[in-house]
């Protein structure tokens, strides 16, 4: 039984770090990177600062400047949301994507907002935490854990009210932008919630040492992968899904915690819930597909709860087959068996 008493937050992050901090910083360095650094920097800066109608407004505008603009991204969101919600009206389709670009202006300001308005004594309140009997376990046991997410609601606050809730040290899983100037502000501004912060490019090197001394690890799973992955159904179509959430699960039997933080109803405020938690001792035995399979059926249900939430501007199903074969996936449960119920070779295969 879920509830959300501020009685089981714990008090905040603490000093212990089993991996020294690293330098997550792209590789250029020119004089127009340090040019379009200080630009960005500035701008959300002011923007961090404005009345929320006069925010509401530029988002609003620039969102619709970037939507017609950008028709690579606005195709691949159409593409996106009809695999998705079904064969919506062209009207709809463009509102929906729309709706997509406000939502990631809002997300990149919003993050700057936060940290210029908000205290670190009172970060704790301004999230509703969903606390169940699986979240309780696991910050408990601290045997360490995998918190995986969608781009879906605010993920950098979800991230951010990690620590706080009892999953110190929480290390998050990033791609730096090539702009060097640029990627050091980012990383040490999400630094400033209470995290570290790796590059995806040796990430799991790190991870054993992060996750035997209880740590966490933070990572967003549900856009295309380059690097080694499956391809699972994601809305009923195969997708090229990262494997390495299921990897780490089975090497170091950790559990993996899928959700992350939607939007509250004022300004800067999240709530904050997990509603699918998969325990190793569950899926031992699985193949690392039916656990792909898994974590993707958890991103679905969640995405379908707030579609207006969520980043469709995204090609998911670049160079995949466009249908399944032998029907749509069979979808585990929460707490169903997941033992010998791998997808069969027609819904989950090797790239």
């Amino acid at each position: 039984m879920a509830d959300s008493r501020a009685a089981d937050a714990q008090p905040g992050p603490g000093s212990e770090w089993p991996v020294p901090w690293e330098p997550v910083w792209g590789e250029s360095a020119r004089v127009g990177d340090y040019l379009s650094s200080w630009a960005v920097r500035g701008a959300l800066g002011l923007t961090a600062r404005l009345p929320e109608r006069s925010l509401e407004l530029l988002i609003r505008s620039v969102a619709a400047l970037a939507h017609r603009l950008d028709r690579r991204r606005t195709r691949a969101a159409h593409e996106f949301l009809r695999q998705a919600l079904g064969d919506l009206p062209h009207d709809e389709l463009e509102r929906r994507t729309r709706l997509a670009w406000q939502h990631l202006l809002r997300v990149t300001i919003d993050t700057q907002r936060f940290l210029v308005k908000v205290p670190p004594e009172r970060v704790r309140e301004h999230y509703e935490i969903v606390w169940t009997d699986d979240l309780r376990r696991v910050a408990a046991e601290k045997r360490g854990c995998i918190l995986v997410g969608a781009h879906l609601g605010n993920w950098e606050a979800g991230a951010g009210i990690a620590p706080w809730i009892g999953l110190h040290p929480v290390y998050g899983v990033a791609k730096p932008p090539k702009n060097r100037p640029l990627s050091r502000a980012i990383q040490a501004e999400r630094e400033r919630r209470g995290i570290r912060i790796l590059n995806r490019k040796g990430a799991m090197r790190a991870a054993p040492r992060i996750l035997e001394a209880g740590g966490t690890i933070a990572m967003l799973l549900d856009q295309r992968t380059s690097g080694r992955s499956f391809l699972a159904p994601f809305f009923g179509r195969l997708a090229r899904c990262d494997r390495s959430a299921g990897v780490l699960m089975q090497r170091h039997r950790v559990p993996i915690l899928v959700g992350w933080g939607t939007r509250g109803p004022k300004p800067l405020t999240y709530r904050l819930e997990f509603p699918d938690v998969l325990w190793p001792e569950d899926w031992a035995d699985a193949e690392l597909e039916a656990i792909v399979a898994r974590i993707h059926q958890a991103f679905e249900r969640l995405i379908l709860a707030h579609p207006d939430q969520y980043v469709w501007i995204h090609d998911r199903y670049k160079d995949t087959p466009s249908e399944l074969s032998g029907g749509p996936p069979r979808i585990l449960r929460p707490g169903e068996s997941p033992r010998a119920t791998a997808p069969p070779d027609s819904q989950a295969h090797r790239p």
